[in-house]
C-alpha cells in the first residue's frame, strides 16, 4: 500500500492578515433533522490545518466525529449520533453509544452497572446548557475556537453534580484540548469516579499501525484479554466472532507527571498522542474489540468494573460538598514520514 502524504493546508497562515476569519476558522451550530438524533444540536468547528471536530451539546458536549486533513480520526458505532436517553440503567449506555471521538463516562459510576447506576454513568445522557462558542486570535497569529458549557447531573434531592467543559482546536496545528471542571453542588459526600472513552478507528487504528503507553506494566481484565495480551500494542485481525478485550496500564508518568499514549500509522502517515495529568486521572485502560475495529483509550480515575467494586477496594474516588476536581485531555495530530 502506498504510503499518503499527509500537508496541512494554511499551517503558516496567520489569522491576523485576514479580513474575514471564516476563511479558516468557523463554528457552525445546526439541529439534526431526521433520524436517531432528530432535534438534537451540533455544533461543528472546522480550522484550516488542523483538526476538525462535531460536538455534541445534547450529548454532554461529547466529541463525535473528527478529521485531521481530511482523514478521519474516530471510530463511529453502527449506533452513531442518536438522541440521549431519558433514564439509562443496566447496560442502557450501549444502546446510545455512538461512538466518537470522546465519550465522557460519569459522573457518577464507571464501567459495569453498579448501585442502582447503569453503565459509564448518565454524564453522556445529559444536555448542555449555557452553550457558547468563541474565536479569538492567539499569540502567534493563528485563531483558535473553543466551546463551553455546563452539563448538570442531579437526583433530585439526592446529589448534584456539575461539569463545565470547554473545548479548543486551533489553525495551523492538529491540536485539540479538553478541560473539564467537576463540582460537587450538593450538600454530601459524592461518589465521583470519571473517565475519557477515547475511540479511535480506521484508517488510523488499522492493521499497520501501532500503541505505546507510558506505563510499565500492562494487566489483562479477563481469560479474552489474556489471550492477547502479548499483542495489546498491535489491531488484531478482523474477527465477527471476536470477544472485547480489556487491559490496564500501570502508568509510568514523564517527569513532568503526565501520561500519553500514542498511536502511529506510518501507511497512513499520521500519528496521533493523547496526553493527560496523571495525578488526576491515575489510570488508563484500553479497549480493543476484533470484530469492530475499535480501540478505545481511556484514562480514568477509576476501575472499569463499578463503583461498588472501587468502594469495596477502598479506591472509589469522591467529591467532598463544594470541592471542585479538573481534569483534561490533550490531543496531538501530525504527519509522519
Amino acid at each position: 500500500m502506498p504510503m499518503t502524504t499527509l500537508t496541512t493546508p494554511g499551517a503558516a497562515l496567520q489569522a491576523r492578515r485576514l479580513v474575514n476569519l471564516d476563511q479558516v476558522a468557523v463554528a457552525t451550530a445546526s439541529t439534526v433533522v431526521d433520524g436517531a438524533a432528530d432535534g438534537c444540536r451540533a455544533v461543528d468547528l472546522r480550522v484550516s490545518g488542523g483538526v476538525d471536530l462535531r460536538v455534541l451539546p445534547d450529548r454532554g458536549l461529547d466529541l463525535a466525529a473528527a478529521w485531521f486533513a481530511g482523514l478521519p480520526l474516530a471510530w463511529i458505532s453502527a449506533v452513531g449520533e442518536s438522541a440521549p436517553l431519558p433514564l439509562a440503567r443496566e447496560e442502557d449506555w450501549l444502546l446510545a453509544f455512538g461512538g466518537g471521538l470522546v465519550t465522557t463516562c460519569g459522573l457518577r459510576n464507571v464501567g459495569r452497572p453498579s448501585e442502582g447506576h447503569g453503565q459509564h454513568g448518565a454524564v453522556s445522557q445529559q444536555r448542555a446548557r449555557e452553550v457558547r462558542t468563541r474565536r479569538r486570535i492567539a499569540d502567534d497569529g493563528q485563531a483558535e475556537l473553543s466551546i463551553t458549557g455546563t452539563v448538570d447531573e442531579t437526583a433530585g434531592l439526592t446529589g448534584h453534580l456539575r461539569l463545565e467543559r470547554r473545548v479548543t482546536t486551533r489553525t495551523g496545528s492538529g491540536l485539540v484540548e479538553l478541560t473539564d471542571t467537576v463540582t460537587n453542588l450538593g450538600g454530601g459526600v459524592e461518589p465521583a469516579p470519571f473517565l475519557y472513552h477515547v475511540n479511535l478507528g480506521a484508517p488510523l487504528w488499522d492493521a499497520d499501525a501501532s500503541l505505546s503507553v507510558t506505563a510499565g506494566e500492562v494487566v489483562p481484565r479477563d481469560d479474552d484479554a489474556r489471550a492477547g495480551l502479548n499483542s495489546w500494542s498491535q489491531p488484531p485481525r478482523p474477527d465477527a466472532a471476536g470477544a472485547e478485550r480489556v487491559f490496564e496500564h500501570r502508568l509510568e508518568p514523564d517527569p513532568d507527571g503526565r501520561a500519553s499514549a500514542t498511536v502511529t500509522n506510518p501507511v497512513v502517515g499520521l500519528r496521533l498522542r493523547l496526553s493527560w495529568d496523571a495525578a488526576t486521572l491515575p489510570r488508563c485502560h484500553q479497549w480493543v474489540h476484533p470484530a469492530l475495529g475499535v480501540l478505545g483509550i481511556e484514562p480514568a480515575n477509576c476501575s472499569v468494573l463499578g463503583r461498588a467494586a472501587d468502594r469495596a477496594a477502598g479506591t472509589l474516588p469522591v467529591l467532598e460538598a463544594g470541592q471542585t476536581r479538573t481534569t483534561g485531555l490533550r490531543i496531538v495530530v501530525e504527519p509522519v514520514a
